[in-house]
């Protein structure tokens, strides 16, 4: 049993010193005889040989024929070392208040299996042994045990002019479980940790270690840790035996959710969701903020439900939904973990609450199953846009409350045919294969919204064949056709002439004729993708180009992969539908929204949104970030500085560069312009001349991309 690296065996022979009787004497100690009652021999041993340590990492620890040796070439042990509480330790060593070394002594002393220990260091060797106090024998008070046992230490002159070798005569066992709780001899590759804890995921879980030393054992934890020697050695007690708690807890979580290792994260992750339950210490998924960490969450998902619909069941949610949902074939993930706890943790997976799947209407007519807006067919979207825009058009802006999608099943149809309308919530529904048709979509808009007419004009009933919906009917009807005696279809209010300008409608076409209607609907795009348009139009030419590329792309990913929306493939690689946003409907450079953004500084979020989009990450970068780049920072009314660009801009750029390097070809040309760019050496103008470098990359990426 040695250390990996060693100095040579001619430098490091390990030899004792026999005394001359007449050279002893010797040192007492007032120290009973069971004091530090609850040290064993092993934890003793620990503690000789973390001293050794102290003074030379190359400290070589071997057990043979029944002793074990402890050798180093450190300075050796002073004279002041023999004092109780006299220390020199750093806190960059392991030692701390100079009492180790006499405890452990006391200890080894007092146990039948250890034989006499020796140490020999430079200038004198010395011995522990426990024999009674001359002291308490020569002056005895009135209750004393006079055969009191205490520490005493014999020590004679030696030559020795380097190093010290302790000899501890005892089993094997006990020598083989101490060195088997000091890291430095176990692991040739170790090296203490800094910043924070390291995680141990090999050999027995629940082991605390302070600097390569193991200090104590949890069963609960489902990994072990070592603890940075500089901030936890004044957190322990003064027998280095217990980590305060709060502290300990702080270094685990810190540790955890700072790790971005995949096997750090499916063991969590299993035990979260398998069990056994994790610990308060180790429940840590709320404090696992960084992007990196993130990712590597929706990376494992991605292993475990390979892009399946899977939700949660979240706080608020029934048990029904849930359930309803099961019998649907849809995955519902459960827990171990606390219900907050089970939350973040569900949120860094990508996983989504019931309650997106099951809305409270669809769990009063579980039937009727209501789609997102986002997740039906642009075409579909024209439609309704359309029919919401011309019934407002004739009967006002409040004609309509919200208006949703839904899809039934065959046992649904008798229910509803193709719309429906709920008084309580004032939700109108329209059944999503009306969309493909404009004629019926009118219809039932028509239809629904006489129902609510009539639920909202205070009547008795405003169901089908009711006193109340047949008067509803007649009203709009005859506003209606007052409305076409005085107006053509183009000066309907909600009908903008700049949104509409170009529809062939030809004079005196009403809205009866249905071609005129159809070639409205086909011409023209919906109402948000036409203020999507003019908002690019504005936008600087970088993030026009990015829009447009990034666009493309993940309409290309969405067949690929079967996915449904852009949401949900960028919640892969831990993206939200807002960031998605800031990328393919940006907004002018300097524009901030109370409460969002407009910019993602991050390059690892780039490089993550990147390769799900098969662009390279510098130019994906450069085209949303360059255009801020001399505004980043910069108070509003200060002017715009030509100056180098601020932090975490310029904290990201020499990455940036060296990848644009790496790429080569029409990247690598522009890696020196970018450079100065961010360096404050390109001279800023308002008209965007200076962006040329990055359109120049976003031209050769859209160039590579389409051949």
């Amino acid at each position: 049993m040695t250390t990996p690296a060693c100095p040579p065996a001619a430098v490091r022979q390990p030899t004792t010193v026999q005394p001359r009787p007449d050279h002893v004497s010797e040192l007492p100690y007032p120290i009973a005889e069971d004091y530090v009652k609850d040290w064993t021999s092993e934890r003793a041993l620990v503690e000789l040989i973390a001293n050794a340590l102290d003074e030379d990492p190359h400290t070589q620890v071997d057990w043979n024929d029944g002793t074990l040796t402890i050798h180093d070439q450190g300075p050796g042990i002073p004279r002041t070392g023999l004092l109780l509480g006299a220390s020199r330790k750093t806190s960059q060593q392991i030692g701390q208040f100079g009492e180790g070394k006499k405890l452990a002594a006391l200890v080894l002393a007092r146990d039948p299996r250890i034989g006499p220990v020796q140490f020999d260091t430079v200038g004198y060797s010395f011995t522990p042994l426990l024999k009674p106090s001359t002291y308490l024998t020569e002056v005895p008070g009135p209750d004393d045990d006079q055969q009191s046992l205490v520490l005493h230490y014999q020590y004679w002159p030696t030559d020795r002019e380097r190093g010290t070798l302790i000899s501890v005569p005892c089993p094997r066992e006990v020598a083989e479980d101490a060195i088997g709780r000091v890291r430095y001899l176990n692991d040739p590759s170790y090296r203490p940790p800094q910043d924070h804890a390291e995680i141990i995921l090999e050999g027995q879980p629940g082991r605390i270690f302070v600097g390569g030393i193991l200090v104590s054992t949890d069963t609960r934890l489902a990994a072990s840790y070592d603890l940075p020697l500089a901030t936890a050695k004044g957190e322990q007690n003064r027998d280095r035996t217990i980590v305060d708690g709060a502290a300990l807890e702080d270094h685990i979580r810190r540790a955890l959710a700072a790790s971005a290792d995949p096997s750090v994260i499916a063991r969590f992750v299993d035990r979260a969701l398998n069990g056994p339950r994790l610990s308060t210490s180790e429940t840590y998924f709320s404090s696992a903020r960084d992007f990196a960490v993130r990712r590597a969450f929706r990376d494992h998902a991605r292993t475990l439900w390979n892009d399946d619909e899977v939700y949660y069941n979240a706080a608020g949610s029934a048990v029904e939904d849930e359930l309803h949902l099961q019998g649907r074939g849809v995955t519902c993930v459960t827990s171990r973990l606390p219900r907050y706890a089970h939350g973040f943790l569900m949120h860094l997976l990508g996983v989504r609450p019931v309650r997106e799947a099951v809305s409270h209407h669809q769990r009063q007519y579980p039937k009727t199953q209501w789609v997102r807006s986002h997740d039906v067919s642009a075409g579909r979207r024209r439609t309704l846009d359309l029919a919401g825009a011309v019934f407002r058009s004739v009967f006002g802006l409040d004609a309509l409350g919200q208006v949703k999608i839904y899809r039934e099943d065959e046992a649904s149809a008798r229910y509803c045919s193709s719309g429906i309308y709920e008084p309580a919530s004032d939700v109108m529904g329209i059944k999503e294969g009306t969309l493909d048709d404009l004629d019926e979509t009118l219809r039932v808009v028509f239809h629904e919204g006489g129902h609510r007419r009539a639920a909202r004009s205070g009547s008795l009933s405003s169901s089908d064949r009711s006193e109340g919906f047949e008067l509803a009917m007649d009203t709009m009807g005859g506003s209606l056709l007052s409305l076409l005696l005085t107006h053509e279809p183009r000066r309907l209010p909600l009908l903008d002439a700049e949104a509409w300008q170009g529809v062939p409608l030809p004079p005196g076409a009403y809205l009866a004729d249905r071609s005129a209607l159809n070639g409205l609907r086909q011409s023209q795009a919906s109402i948000s993708e036409l203020r999507k348009a003019k908002r690019l139009e504005k936008a600087p030419e970088p993030r026009r180009l990015l829009a447009e590329l990034a666009t493309q792309r993940m309409t290309a990913l969405l067949a690929e992969r079967g996915l449904r929306s852009a949401g949900r493939a960028v919640a892969t690689v831990a993206w939200s539908t807002a960031q998605w946003r800031v990328i393919a409907d940006p907004h002018p450079a300097g524009y901030r929204r109370a409460y969002g953004f407009t910019c993602i500084p991050d390059y690892a979020k780039a490089v993550a949104l990147a390769e799900l989009l098969g662009i390279h990450a510098p130019v994906l970068y450069l085209g949303h970030i360059a255009v801020e780049g001399p505004l980043y920072n910069v108070r509003r009314g200060t002017g715009t500085s030509n100056g180098p660009w601020k932090k975490p801009l310029s904290t990201h750029m020499p990455q940036v560069i060296a990848d644009l390097r790496a790429l080569g070809g029409p990247y690598a040309e522009q890696a020196d312009a970018v450079e100065a760019m961010s360096q404050g050496r390109t001279p800023y103008d308002a008209e965007g001349a200076w962006l040329r470098p990055v359109n120049e990359l976003l031209e050769a990426e859209k160039q590579r991309l389409n051949s």
